[in-house]
Formats: C-alpha cells, structure tokens, sequence
C-alpha cells in the first residue's frame, strides 16, 4: 500500500513539473520538421563536362543561379566548403543525354560521382564488370557489303525499306549498351564507362563483327 501512494506521489510531481515547464509551443516546435533553407540550391544538371547547379525557390540570373561548373572537380570543392561551414543541400542530381532518337533527355543519377543507380562504386579491378546478356544478331541484308575484300569495314548501306524493321542488328549494339547501363564505351561521351569498361566489352566479343584482319 505504501508503495502504491509513492508511486502516486511521485507521478503527480512528474505531471507538475511538466505543465509547468512545458508550452503548447514546445510541443509545435517538437512535430514540425526544419524548414528548408531557401539559399539551398537543390538541382545539379549536368551537361557535357559542365555542372549547372540551381536555386528553384529562386529567380534565375545569369552567374548567380545557376551556379555554373567547369567540371565535376570545381563542384566537389564547392560541396566540401558548404559542408565545412556546417550547410547541407540535399540536391536532386539529372544527368543531361541523347537518347536513341537523337532526343534531349535527362536521367535521374543518385549523384555526378556516382551513375550506377545507387550502387556504391568499387575499382574495375576487384569487381569487373559484366556486361547484359548479348542479344540475339541478324546479319544485316546488305548489297554493299557483298563483294568483299573491296568494301570490307565500309558503312552500311541505308534501308530504306525497313526491311531490318523489328530486327536487332550490329548498329544497333552501342545504343543497347548505352541503354541497358547508362554508360557510354565510347570515350568521347560523357557519360564513358572507361577504359575497363570498354575492354570487358571487346572480351565478351561486341566488336567481332568489327575486328580486321591482316591478310598479308
């Protein structure tokens, strides 16, 4: 029994000193989230070399917003020295491309040092990468490819009957490698996969229909 009153006792104080100290405007202040800084800019387009780093909330000027970018180096020290300041941006990063119709498109990347879709990145050399299931190839129907050794390696010759309509052909395997990765082995693009990129590409033979041959 006497347990039982100074348990009673011992919430009413707790309950008093709480009334007491606490306002109906602690407890707004504890369920609302932070505002958003509205000087935080919050969308980083990349196209080419160049990084455009945008305010939405605001206006835009030429030199002040978009904040423009050289390349990804000068945009790296402009995130270090915001975070040694004690500001953090959460930023919604688009990655600016073409995509097989000779359209602009925009891909959404978890970050410009980061374009696996999320995965961490590791070094070529201790997960090489493998790339998608090769496609089944129909051998183009090309009358200007058929009398070799003259026109070997020559470009092919334009359908314009769509007979290859539907057809998965050999210019067509850069674009569904560029599609299925997000990532170019081209080295000119810049979205290039690099140079292990490129080699596991001509290991798993994509370019053995490309491959010359010294005769002589």
């Amino acid at each position: 029994m006497a347990l039982k009153n100074l348990s009673i006792i011992v919430l009413f104080i707790m309950v008093t000193y709480f009334v007491l100290n606490y306002t109906t405007a602690d407890f707004k202040e504890a369920l609302t989230m932070p505002a958003a800084d509205s000087n935080c800019p919050n969308v980083l387009i990349q196209k080419g070399a160049q990084l455009y780093l945008y305010n939405s909330k605001k206006k835009e000027i030429p030199g002040v917003n978009p904040i423009v970018f050289n390349n990804l180096e000068e945009y790296v020290e402009f995130v270090d020295f915001q975070r040694a300041s004690g500001t953090i941006c959460p930023v919604l990063y688009l990655q600016n491309s073409m995509n097989t119709q000779g359209s602009e498109s925009y891909k959404i990347r978890p970050g410009p040092t980061n374009l696996q879709g999320g995965l961490s990145g590791v070094p070529a050399s201790a997960f090489p990468y493998s790339p998608p299931p090769r496609k089944q190839v129909t051998k183009l129907l090309d009358a200007s490819h058929s009398d070799p050794p003259y026109n070997v390696n020559s470009y092919p010759g334009y359908d314009n009957s769509n007979v290859d309509q539907g057809d998965f052909t050999p210019d067509m395997m850069l674009d569904y490698i560029t599609e299925s990765t997000g990532l170019s082995p081209n080295p000119m693009d810049p979205n290039w996969g690099g140079s292990d990129f490129t080699q596991t590409l001509v290991d798993k033979g994509y370019y053995a229909d490309d491959e010359v041959l010294n005769i002589y």
